[in-house]
C-alpha cells in the first residue's frame, strides 16, 4: 500500500499510494500535506469521519466501483497533450467540505493522481486549483516524474 502519513491521535492513516482491483491510485508530492492543512479547518471528530469517508473514496476508486456524480464530479480542463486539440477534465474526490482533485493517466496504465485536497465551502473551481493540478498533469504526464 505504500508510504503512510504519520498518525495525528484524532486521525487515521491515508497511503500515499492504494492498488485496488483496477487502479492504482497516487498522491502527488505534498497532496498528503494538502489533506491535512483542510483537515485542519474543521472540528477533530469530524476530521476523523471525513478521512474515513475519503479512505472509502480512494478505495472504491481504485477498486473501479461506481462513483456517484454528486462524490466524484468533473471539474476542470487538463491541458491538451501533444497531437490534441483540447485536454481532458480532471475530477474531484468530494467530501464535503475537501476536495482531493485527480486524474486518470494516459502515459501510466491503470493509474489515477490525486494533485492536491482542498478545504471548499463553495462550488467555484478556482484557478490556482486548475493550475496547480495543470503543474503536476504537466510533470506527470509530460516529463515523467510520477510523483
Amino acid at each position: 500500500m505504500g508510504l503512510r502519513v504519520p498518525k495525528d491521535k484524532d486521525q487515521q492513516s491515508v497511503s500515499v499510494d492504494y492498488r485496488g482491483r483496477q487502479y492504482t491510485v497516487v498522491h502527488c508530492d505534498g497532496a498528503l500535506d494538502t489533506f491535512r492543512e483542510a483537515l485542519k479547518h474543521v472540528k477533530v471528530g469530524k476530521a476523523k469521519s471525513l478521512t474515513r469517508q475519503m479512505i472509502v473514496q480512494i478505495k472504491r476508486l481504485a477498486d473501479g466501483e461506481a462513483m456517484s456524480r454528486d462524490n466524484f464530479p468533473l471539474e476542470g480542463m487538463l491541458p491538451a497533450l501533444s497531437g490534441q486539440r483540447r485536454g481532458r477534465r480532471f475530477r474531484a474526490l468530494k467530501k464535503i467540505p475537501i476536495r482531493g482533485y485527480c486524474w486518470k493517466s494516459d502515459r501510466v496504465p491503470d493509474t489515477w493522481f490525486i494533485s492536491h485536497y482542498i478545504y471548499k465551502n463553495k462550488n467555484d473551481l478556482d484557478d490556482r486549483d486548475t493550475e496547480k493540478v495543470s503543474h503536476n498533469w504537466r510533470r506527470i504526464e509530460e516529463d515523467g516524474d510520477e510523483r
